[in-house]
């Protein structure tokens, strides 16, 4: 980003379970910009982070593989059924969509009007963006491939 000015004092929730992207945005944020860049690995770890403070955007990973079954946000009993009693396949379905389910029960905590950018191309699911957008109005969807300078550009304009 080259204005610095425009990142100067601002805090970003970063959702996911590495820290591939906390720490790319860190690389990213221009010396002396004073971006702070808050991550959290699970669900519960993200509501104790927005307990502490507000946020001037978040953004959400959707795959979640390396978190153990146990961190995971959703009911993993009523996928089991949905999944014919397949537990390991409901469990991976938590994993693969874990954003989608960060995104739900955080949206009546996150303040009003926060941006929040979700790692996913809503392109051939548009109805599944306005259901999340309803709950979210600030949502954007992300595709793979777009630089996160234009994700930062997009949560702190």
């Amino acid at each position: 980003m080259s204005d610095a000015g425009s990142v100067k004092g601002r805090r970003i929730l970063v959702v996911e379970d590495g820290h591939e992207y906390s720490e790319a945005i860190a690389r990213l944020a221009p010396e002396g910009s004073a971006l702070e860049i808050v991550r959290a690995g699970s669900l519960e770890e993200a509501r104790i982070r927005l307990s502490e403070g507000t946020f001037d955007a978040v953004l959400l990973d959707v795959v979640f593989d390396r978190t153990p079954e146990g961190d995971l946000a959703g009911d993993v009993e009523k996928l089991i059924d949905r999944f014919g009693g397949d537990r390991r396949r409901a469990v991976r379905h938590l994993a693969e969509n874990q954003g989608f389910y960060v995104a739900d029960a955080l949206a009546g905590e996150l303040s009003p009007g926060t941006p929040v950018a979700i790692a996913y191309d809503f392109s051939l699911e548009p109805e599944r963006f306005e259901a999340l957008r309803r709950r979210i109005p600030g949502l954007v969807g992300v595709p793979d491939g777009t630089s996160l300078t234009e994700v930062l550009r997009l949560l702190l304009p």
